[in-house]
């Protein structure tokens, strides 16, 4: 049965400006800052809004014209009138025309004069083509087949390359002040001062201001991108890091694609209306068809079949001709199951890009952030990002050599004529709202009681280091006591240098004392920084420290929470390190770096220790408690789309929340060694590592790591690989949670660690569940271990006196195996994970089950 259905149009609020959407991936960044800042602060104003207001009618009768579309010439901004052609159009922004259109007539462009706009529309002759649909189908999903079969000649990711200038402004406003918050004496020294410069009420607080011109360029064939930010003008309150902060004010830092299966935002992955499966997670309807600047659409409503899930509603305009997506307005809402976000609005369109004649580029984006209570009974925040694409061009892409780093700073990028930035802006009166912003927020960042909390902002995102002088830092806060059995009162100092002292060199030294050991440890380093383009570091360290086995410090390094808490609780088989070490570091190109370095070790163990002949096993004939090394390494490391660290010494790899592509590391070391006179000279090792993150949608986000290592060579096994155990009641990623330190040896081995979370696809469909906002995922650690009868006998079992010496475990057929399952978001803080030890249960001192948790402040 086939039926002929006549779609009658309904208009609805289109856009001629052309949308590009972008998101900063810096807004963990901002969102600390507001955190730490204003707590106990302050908040944010912005920019004074605009009512226009109107009648549309009929030119020839007179009569009004119903549901007409009104939109804001060149911005994602718009409204429809009622059924007596009554509108009402709030703007953020002021406006200098209006466009106007309804089936049935010619749009019209009318100046903006007053605050009142009446407009005439002509009649048009024009008709649209039937619908036809088969009975019993939803008319919508004709539509959207017709846009998966024309992806790929619609998708701008098709294009062999592009390039564009973009202008970008983004602003962080604080509001909602509760009544509570507004009590506290220093938010009552703002807003005075901010009712002084206003002469009224003042509503909300500003926090941070940017204007950013950048130039963005992107290739295909291979896929490469890169965004040269030429000119900022940054102003806030609490960030003073120019250079780390115009890394995500740009236009280019992350770009949101409609026609991918999931949208990226905030490192969550959202559901696209236009996903291959999208019917799965939307329920769609054909609303109306309409003209939407030069193109006549299709407009779509699309709404979640669960609101907590990962999900947009809203409505997407679709051209009739080629089908390809000509603007976005979607919105995510309270009711997600996203922490501290009350709101996304994003408004995107698109226009064909340049003379390719198929794929269609977003040139402007008007993306909204609503941020609700972080901390009971203060503030709400509000994060409002625009950008506007200018002068592209397309399928003319760039050399491989050029896309040589993702972002590249202009040296005079915060250097520009009087005029640059009123000329930059679209409108006279635009540039007026936006330096009274900027004016208020000068006003609360040089308020003393803000210039303090500032301070206080900074040395918590500063890892706890306070100013001691200029360039100079002191600390941390976080690690200047710790207590453990062997060090007693752990007491622990150090400076470093920052920026102000120099971009070339960074300094840094501690010192700790025991008063138990009454030992002094001590360490400093030197960084060397000769050039940035590429980045390339040369770094001299020198440490006498307290270690364990199976507990390292440099095991630890990328988490600074178990870093702090390795001090603390038992350390078996404990041992004192002089380390010397010298490293060299250079990025090739924007995906791979290359580190060469030496170390010398001398381990002063603290537990008995000895080893066997080589000739004669199972003979102790070599006991003692020193253990010397030098290594030399050379390491490759591939990530791409990684982005630069704020101080360029972190271990952690920061990347687009777009890439895909794992992260390998590949490490091969020479090393010699010695024992009591003992000789280990030319040992190898080779090791591997894959982290990985995978994407399924509603299904949820798995991350993975392989890493697998060979030594080939005899050598005395607290230089072999010990694996990184967990005996503290925090769960750590990086280790085996139920393993003890130490207790398993190999010289070959490959593991296997898997997290999966489901993103509330289980959570958010239990009623007394999602009101708590909790997220369910799984984990298991699976580790394969081999030690060679070379190594194995290189053990020994007893002293030379016959006494027993520590048990030396090693992997056998069986691999090690734990699993485990819980609950995240507790309190939007907490993560609970219940954990299963299912192979070597019966070592002795193991924890067959245990219930671990950890803290994680994220969205």
């Amino acid at each position: 049965m086939k039926a002929t259905i006549l779609l009658t149009p309904q208009p609805y609020p289109h856009q001629i400006s052309r949308l590009r959407i972008i998101l900063i991936q810096s807004l963990s960044l901002v969102l600390s800052t507001i955190l730490f800042v204003t707590t106990s602060v302050f908040g944010q104003t912005s920019a004074t809004s605009t009512l226009i207001s109107g009648k549309i009618t009929d030119q020839s009768s007179g009569q009004a014209v119903p549901f007409a579309s009104v939109a804001v010439n060149g911005k994602p901004t718009g409204t429809q009138a009622d059924v007596d052609g009554h509108y009402e159009l709030q703007l953020r922004q002021p406006a200098d025309s209006l466009l106007v259109s309804a089936l049935g007539y010619q749009t019209a462009k009318v100046a903006v004069t007053s605050s009142t706009v009446d407009v005439a529309l002509t009649p048009a002759a024009a008709m649209l083509n039937e619908v036809v649909v088969h009975a019993g189908e939803n008319p919508a999903f004709r539509i959207l087949r017709e846009i998966h079969a024309h992806r790929k000649q619609n998708d701008f990711r098709q294009l062999s390359g592009y390039e564009y200038e973009a202008y970008s402004q983004l602003a962080i406003n604080i509001n909602q002040l509760s009544d509570r918050f507004r009590q506290r004496k220093p938010v009552q020294a703002i807003l005075k001062a901010l009712e002084q410069k206003q002469g009224k009420k003042a509503a909300v607080l500003p926090v941070f201001m940017s204007e950013t011109v950048s130039r963005i360029y992107a290739r295909r064939n291979p896929q490469h991108t890169k965004e040269h930010i030429l000119k900022t003008n940054i102003s806030s309150v609490g960030i003073t890091d120019d250079s780390f902060v115009a890394l995500f004010t740009g236009a280019g830092f992350n770009t949101l694609n409609f026609y991918q299966n999931q949208v990226s935002l905030f490192k969550k992955e959202f559901i696209s209306p236009l996903a291959e499966g999208g019917r799965m997670a939307y329920t769609y309807f054909l609303a109306d068809t309409s003209q939407v600047g030069d193109h006549t659409c299709y407009g779509i409503d699309f709404d979640p079949k669960n609101e907590r899930d990962l999900v947009f509603r809203g409505r997407m305009w679709i051209d009739k001709d080629s089908y390809a997506l000509v603007r976005m307005d979607a919105h995510v809402g309270a009711a997600a199951n996203i922490n501290f976000i009350n709101k996304i609005d994003i408004d995107q369109t698109y226009e064909r890009a340049g003379e390719s004649g198929s794929a269609w580029l977003p040139e402007t984006t008007h993306l909204t952030v609503g941020v609700g209570e972080v901390v009971k009974n203060t503030f709400g925040a509000t994060v409002d990002y625009t950008t506007s694409v200018r002068e592209p061009l397309v399928n003319q892409p760039k050399s491989v050599d050029f896309f040589n780093v993702d972002i590249d700073l202009a040296e005079d990028r915060d250097q520009s004529p009087a005029d640059y930035w009123q000329n930059q802006r679209q409108q006279s009166l635009q540039a007026q709202n936006y330096e009274q912003t900027r004016a208020l927020l000068d006003t609360v960042r040089n308020l003393p009681v803000v210039k303090s909390y500032t301070k206080l902002a900074q040395f918590v995102l500063n890892g706890g280091y306070l100013p001691v002088m200029r360039g100079v830092d002191a600390g941390s806060a976080f690690s200047m006591w710790a207590y453990n059995p062997i060090e007693g009162h752990r007491l622990r100092m150090g400076l470093q240098t920052n920026n102000a002292f120099s971009r070339t060199w960074q300094l840094s030294a501690y010192g700790a004392y025991g008063t138990r050991d009454r030992v002094w440890k001590t360490g400093w380093e030197v960084n060397f920084i000769p050039t940035r383009r590429p980045l390339t570091l040369i770094s001299l360290r020198h440490s006498y420290d307290l270690e364990q086995l199976g507990n390292r410090t440099e095991d630890l390094a990328d988490n600074s929470f178990f870093r702090l808490n390795s001090r603390f609780g038992r350390f078996p088989q404990a041992y004192y390190q002089r380390e010397t070490s010298l490293t060299a570091q250079r990025d090739l190109g924007p995906d791979f770096t290359q580190t060469v370095g030496i170390r010398k070790r001398s381990m002063d163990l603290l537990f008995p220790f000895a080893i066997n002949e080589r000739n004669e096993p199972q003979h102790p004939t070599v006991a003692g408690t020193t253990l010397r090394s030098m290594e030399y390494f050379l390491e490759t490391r591939y990530a791409p789309g990684r982005l630069p660290a704020r101080r360029v010494t972190g271990r952690r790899i920061r990347r687009r929340p777009t890439e895909t592509a794992p992260i390998v590391t590949l490490r091969y070391t020479y090393g010699t060694a010695s024992f009591q006179g003992t000789t280990f000279s030319g040992y190898h090792k080779v090791q591997m590592q894959l982290d990985h993150a995978l994407r399924w949608g509603l299904l949820g986000r798995t991350q993975y790591t392989v890493k697998a290592g060979y030594i080939p060579s005899a050598i005395p096994y607290p230089l072999l690989q010990v694996h990184l155990g967990n005996q503290t009641p925090f769960y750590n990623r990086n280790a085996f949670n139920l393993m003890n330190y130490a207790e398993f040896v190999s010289d070959r081995y490959v593991s296997l660690s898997v997290e999966h979370k489901f993103e509330g696809l289980f959570t958010n469909r239990i009623p007394l569940i999602r009101r708590l906002g909790w997220r369910n995922f799984v984990t298991g650690n699976v580790l394969f271990g081999h030690l060679s009868d070379g190594n194995r006998n290189l053990i020994a079992t007893h002293d030379t006196n016959g006494k027993p010496l520590p048990r030396v475990h090693s992997l056998q057929q069986t691999p090690y195996v734990e699993i485990g399952y819980g609950i995240e978001n507790v309190l939007k803080t907490v993560r609970i994970e219940a954990m299963h030890r299912l192979t070597y249960r019966q070592n002795p001192n193991v924890t067959p089950f245990a219930i671990k948790m950890s803290f994680q402040l994220s969205l």
